[in-house]
């Protein structure tokens, strides 16, 4: 043996005790042919299941009685992966039947429902799933009529059929009184419709693909079991793209997924440890809502000072918002699902409309699908310019607006329209700067060259584009909260106006 063949051999101490060695050992395991051979083992299985759940349970967005759903799928997934969609529809469809509206306010107004036609409170869940298996009955007739075109109308335009549905009887519970028969009626379809509607809208355009899922397939995405919010993470169609069919392919999925799950809970631990312990506790800088608040009041700091708190507060949602999504893609590939992360690097953008595509990867997939691509491909067709800016504008700027205002829609009914549209205007102006910005970056903005220099490609475009998100997320909310015009004091606040 050769002094460079000995130089070339990795040295123990360098692979054992080397941190940056070790990281790629991890980094790379999905790779590395030993890690591939483990993880189809019955022990490799159990342990990347296990870490998986550990990571979830670290991360405290997902409920405990979600959690134990969420691993007895698992563990039948494991134990059954050429069943995956059977297990799918089942579970997915326990967690429909058992929590259906995913909001607490229409949860108490059911429940209240049923207890005002004597029903007690411990059997309202019955009629939670009496309900829901005649929601998925209905969806099931929809399914077949998008294969057979029963009512070609509806088969053509299902998601639009949908809305129109919605908003009509949404408007029902606007003009009936609330003890009225009509009105129960009306808005109990209205929030299952409200928590649903994108989930159904993907399930309906895949029913119409040549090579369409089964109607078991189709039911397990109405509320899958890595639903957390109302935001589906795309439809039936789009993961069987991703489906691991091979035990290699299924043994690199899952290893990817736990790479993900365990940076998933670095991210939100480095978020508690940094912001809520650290600066906010220790240091006990405000909280964000507190600051535009006592500025709006007069009270608050100076334009340093808020110009500080929202940097902190835009970072702490980034690595928080990436623990989510992380952590959910992390449970998807587990099942058996490689689909790409939801979140990419999204600080090392050059461009606003190349933020927008890495921080939140489905929601800006959701917005394309329902909203761009129907739009690009219908309108202003012989001016390019035009047609991008106008299917900009139907995505971020209607699109988002009406997503929110869909998955809120029973709260219209129960609060009046008045009361419930106020929340919306600080969330309004948001969508409307953001189209703006994704536009302008779209249309005209010059992309940074390597050429350019290091600071005007690496600096530069990256300030300008974290202060425009940074500034933007003044507006980011629907909640009502904090008021609109808090908000708007705050925002001139930050360049010496109020």
């Amino acid at each position: 043996m050769t002094a460079i063949d000995a130089g070339l051999r990795p040295q123990p101490s360098t692979s054992l005790y080397n941190p940056l060695a070790l990281r790629r050992l991890w980094l790379g395991m999905d790779r590395n042919d030993r890690a591939i051979a483990w993880a189809q083992s019955w022990f490799g299985i159990a342990v990347i299941h296990a870490g998986l759940v550990l990571c979830l349970a670290a991360i405290p967005y997902i409920s405990n009685k979600h959690l134990a759903l969420i691993t007895i799928t698992l563990a039948m997934t494991a134990v059954l992966p050429n069943r995956r969609g059977i297990v799918l529809a089942v579970m997915g469809g326990a967690y429909f039947l058992l929590r259906p509206f995913r909001n607490s306010t229409n949860d108490d107004h059911f429940f209240g429902i049923w207890s005002d036609i004597g029903f007690v409170t411990t059997n309202a869940f019955a009629g939670t799933a009496l309900f829901g298996v005649a929601f998925i009955a209905i969806l099931l007739l929809l399914i077949q009529n998008q294969r057979r075109k029963f009512v070609p109308l509806v088969a053509d335009r299902p998601v639009l059929s949908l809305f129109i549905l919605l908003v009509t009887l949404t408007g029902i519970t606007l003009v009936t009184p609330h003890d009225s028969a009509v009105f129960q009626s009306a808005w109990v379809i209205v929030a299952y419709l409200a928590s649903t509607f994108f989930f159904i809208g993907y399930i309906l355009m895949a029913a119409r693909q040549k090579k369409a899922p089964s109607n078991t397939t189709l039911l397990g995405f109405v509320r899958p079991v890595w639903a957390n919010s109302v935001v589906p993470i795309k439809g039936p169609g789009y993961f069987a793209k991703f489906e691991a069919h091979t035990p290699e392919d299924l043994a690199v999925t899952r290893l990817k997924g736990l790479k993900l799950a365990v940076w998933a809970a670095i991210l939100f631990w480095s978020a508690e440890l940094i912001f809520a312990h650290g600066v906010k506790g220790q240091l006990g800088f405000p909280g964000f809502d507190a600051v535009i608040m006592a500025t709006a009041a007069g009270e608050g700091g100076s334009t340093g000072f808020n110009w500080l708190a929202l940097f902190v507060h835009f970072l702490e949602k980034v690595l928080l918002v990436g623990a989510s999504i992380h952590a959910l893609v992390a449970l998807i590939r587990v099942i058996g699902f490689g689909i790409p992360r939801g979140m990419v690097s999204p600080l090392a953008s050059r461009t606003i409309s190349e933020y927008w595509g890495r921080y939140l990867f489905y929601f800006k997939e959701l917005l394309s699908d329902f909203f761009f691509f129907p739009t690009f491909q219908r309108c202003f067709k012989n001016y390019p310019r035009l047609r991008i800016a106008f299917a900009t504008f139907m995505a971020a700027f209607v699109g988002n607006v009406l997503f929110d205002m869909i998955s809120d829609a029973g709260t219209f009914g129960l609060n009046g329209f008045g009361d419930t549209i106020t929340k919306y205007y600080s969330y309004t102006l948001y969508a409307g700067l953001l189209t703006i910005g994704i536009i302008w970056s779209q249309i005209w903005q010059s992309k940074p060259r390597a050429e350019d220099g290091f600071f005007r490609y690496h600096v530069w475009p990256r300030v300008i584009v974290i202060g425009f998100f940074a500034v933007l997320q003044v507006f980011d909310d629907s909640s009502g909260i904090v008021p609109f015009e808090d908000r708007l004091v705050f925002f001139l606040s930050l360049f010496g106006v109020a």
